[in-house]
């Protein structure tokens, strides 16, 4: 187990300092410092020679190659719920950061013409 750091350690250090292990928001808080520590993690790998690849790392590529119907609609799945909102969840982030990235490059091609 690794040392709290960072801002996502700061707000898993909240949760376990004042709320009970049996409170839902303390696990709640526990997932929002889990998604802060993978966006701080998505945005550190820009700055590195091999970022994230979201499309080859999530195996999207390679499951119609695999049964895809039944890998999806098979007996016993238990997360056909969330299923709908699995590529929002997976591409959501990526997406988000493109626009965060362009609209001020768009802002500027406006100002000049």
């Amino acid at each position: 187990m690794q040392p709290l750091h960072g801002i996502s350690g700061r707000i898993r250090r909240f949760a376990y300092d004042h709320l009970s292990e049996t409170k839902n928001l303390r696990w709640l808080i526990l997932v929002l410092g889990d998604r802060t520590e993978s966006v701080g993690a998505h945005v550190r790998s820009f700055f590195t020679r091999h970022p994230d690849e979201p499309v080859t790392q999530t195996g999207v590529l390679s499951e119609p190659r695999h049964r895809p119907v039944t890998s999806r609609v098979g007996r016993g799945r238990l997360d056909l719920r969330h299923a709908r909102l699995d590529p929002i969840i997976v591409a959501g982030p990526w997406v988000a950061a493109v626009v965060l990235l362009l609209s001020p490059l768009r802002r500027t091609a406006r100002r000049k013409h």
